[in-house]
């Protein structure tokens, strides 16, 4: 093994819970087909805010070829604040003052 490689360890599997829906019949089905996909469609996003050294939602969408409806939900999640969430999320992420082409950027905590 190389002197500056560091084996990837995997975090704690995140609790579940069912993505976050308003009570209208698209808006339900919607959150049903994600229903299966959110923890790793949030991880993908974190591993790329990590990659990236700090990502706007726009450069997140394109770069995991994600809607960015997609994308918006997982930022909360991973920042720790997303009400639907209720807290049982760790804050891995934060939003910077810092922007570009208008949106703010993430970056990861550490």
């Amino acid at each position: 093994m190389r002197a500056h490689h560091r084996r990837y360890i995997a975090p704690e599997p995140l609790p579940l819970f069912e993505p976050p829906a308003q009570r209208i019949d698209t808006s339900l089905a919607a959150a049903a087909r994600i229903s299966g996909r959110a923890n790793r469609l949030r991880e993908a996003v974190f591993q790329y805010i990590r990659v990236t050294g700090g990502a706007t939602a726009g450069e997140i969408a394109v770069g995991c070829g994600l809607n960015p409806s997609t994308v918006r939900p997982r930022l909360r999640e991973l920042q720790g604040d997303a009400p639907w969430c209720g807290g049982k999320l760790p804050a891995r992420i934060e939003r910077t003052p810092e922007r570009r082409a208008g949106m703010r950027v993430y970056r990861t905590l550490n």
